[in-house]
């Protein structure tokens, strides 16, 4: 009697190393890991409820190896092995980050953002995709169908990924193909970014605010948030995810990024239209966060609308196939709530970017209100994303991920935007001998702009890297 389970759990580890090695990296999901770990520190027991535990509560596979030896000790049938396998193997990622860190210093980081404004050697010069071009045919825009795990294999271009809708992934413009982009290069998706929790930003306020206060340090641990935020574990965790969702915070060390110093520093409330505008940018651009990225790049970009009970069940039939039914159906309606309570009740509200119709249906505004600065941002944003120091605009306003379509803009009135710009001279958009393209201008960089923006002054070139664009 006893050894048909022991039968069934020895299959279940052995097709678990099979499919480790057997399919690419890219199409390994959290849940399939973690029950590989856990089968060399848990032997003779069924491993995928842990597994399932421990994503539950610690939402993703860099929450279980950042979790502390107390909290994972807390999980039901998680051993001292389990604890110990995983914080070897935490430890050894972060040793690894650590060293990486150090090897980049100013030099390098300068010749890095160097490469994305200079042409590329011996190269002609790109041509124009967009449907003024007399040489390319306009791209074919495609219905983009729901990806749930990072598609595409680094090699094998010309494998055809038949299984794979590559519009719905930020792409770079065609003319380069030989480099993958940065964006193309996100391990998994995150599927619970809430964590069950609404977007309360007077909470996260005391998140950003004792990290900006600590920003010297370089790891803060969870507990030491909660102590000093007043705020219960899962709160925390969900806040912390949320601020990482949006590129202001590093989840690991917890500490903030570039650019959550620089919010932290001048709207920790998250009360201006420009800091909204930004975080809603990287929120619902990031290919990486599952469900709020595609709300915004395919559901009410592409899809009739629906209300919040179909929403629910169109996304529960996408990923059913990917997650167990019992992760679909208790986390899709959170994740769901989260998006629609914070565009319609909390400060994402001021964007006026989703509304509710009379008969409860979700639909969205396009947004033209943009903060000159901000948007600037994004461009270079997403061109150094992407690798790119020229982008389509007829390309770049349909690709998901992207400001225009991530804002709700057509063609029209993307290449307006974009026009303003260039009369302010932040970027060059050129519409001569059938182009109709954007090229960054050397000197400029994402944070510039942004820090201008908090600091309501004119964007400055850095004119060594001008001068050595020049040479």
């Amino acid at each position: 009697m006893n050894k048909k389970p022991e039968h069934k759990t020895k299959g279940h580890r052995e097709r678990l190393r099979e499919r480790f090695w057997g399919e690419a990296p890219e199409s390994h999901t959290d849940e399939a890991l973690l029950e590989l770990i856990l089968t060399y520190a848990i032997p003779r027991k069924d491993i995928k409820p842990i597994a399932e535990s421990l994503l539950n509560r610690f939402e993703n596979l860099s929450g279980v190896l950042a979790a502390s030896v107390e909290d994972l000790g807390d999980v039901q049938g998680v051993v001292k092995n389990a604890v110990t396998l995983i914080k070897l193997i935490e430890y050894i990622h972060t040793a690894t980050l650590e060293i990486e860190k150090e090897t980049l210093n100013s030099t390098e980081e300068k010749k890095i953002q160097l490469q994305l404004f200079e042409d590329p050697p011996n190269k002609p010069e790109p041509k124009a995709s967009s449907p003024n071009s007399r040489s390319e045919k306009p791209s074919e825009k495609k219905t983009p169908s729901i990806i749930v795990e990072q598609a595409g294999k680094k090699s094998g271009a010309s494998t055809p990924q038949t299984s794979v809708d590559k519009s719905l992934r930020p792409q770079r413009p065609s003319q380069d193909s030989k480099k993958t982009p940065v964006s193309k290069k996100i391990n998994r998706r995150k599927f619970q970014i809430s964590r069950s929790h609404l977007f309360e930003v007077n909470h996260f306020s005391r998140v950003l605010s004792f990290l900006y206060e600590n920003r010297s340090t370089k790891k803060i641990s969870r507990n030491v948030l909660i102590e000093n935020s007043g705020l219960p574990d899962g709160q925390v965790a969900s806040l912390i995810s949320i601020g990482a969702a949006m590129g202001l915070i590093q989840t690991g060390s917890q500490t903030l990024t570039p650019i959550g110093l620089i919010i932290a520093e001048h709207d920790v409330f998250l009360e201006g239209h420009g800091t909204l505008e930004w975080c809603h940018y990287k929120g619902a651009g990031s290919y990486q966060n599952l469900i709020w990225f595609e709300v915004f790049n395919h559901v009410l970009a592409k899809e009739a609308a629906m209300t919040q009970e179909e929403w629910q069940e169109y996304f529960k039939k996408k990923l059913r196939d990917q997650y167990s039914k019992k992760t679909v159906d208790d986390h899709v309606p959170k994740e769901i709530r989260f998006i629609i309570d914070a565009y319609t009740k909390r400060n994402f509200n001021k964007l006026e970017l989703l509304h509710i119709s009379a008969d409860n249906q979700l639909y969205r505004h396009r947004y033209t209100g943009f903060t000159p600065l901000v948007f600037t941002a994004m461009i270079y944003d997403f061109c150094a994303a992407n690798e790119v120091q020229l982008s389509q605009v007829g390309e770049m306003a349909v690709t998901p991920g992207s400001p225009a379509i991530v804002f709700g803009l057509d063609v029209a009135l993307f290449r307006q935007q974009i026009e303003g710009l260039h009369d302010r001279g932040w970027l060059r958009y050129e519409t001569t001998h059938n182009l109709d393209q954007i090229r960054l201008k050397p000197g400029f960089s994402t944070i510039e702009f942004l820090t201008a923006h908090f600091e309501n002054r004119e964007p400055h070139q850095n004119d060594e890297l001008e001068m050595m664009n020049d040479e």
